[in-house]
């Protein structure tokens, strides 16, 4: 199952950190990602200044 996550807000730099994978990926506002959260450990470690809106929506069968 996936999990999507948006970042939105404004003038913020903030690192999207995959350590299974061993990635840190560019996070900037207007970015979406389907990734299986129960899979891969993932996190923001920093986010610099700016605006900071995260949304997230859990894809599971039992929800549809």
């Amino acid at each position: 199952f996936y999990d999507l996550l948006v970042s939105l807000g404004k003038a913020h730099w903030a690192i999207l950190n995959l350590p299974d994978l061993g990635a840190e990926l560019e996070y900037p506002p207007g970015t979406m990602v389907y990734i299986s959260g129960k899979v891969l450990e993932h996190g923001v470690p920093a986010w610099g200044d700016g605006e900071r809106i995260v949304i997230t929506h859990f894809v599971k069968d039992k929800v549809h």
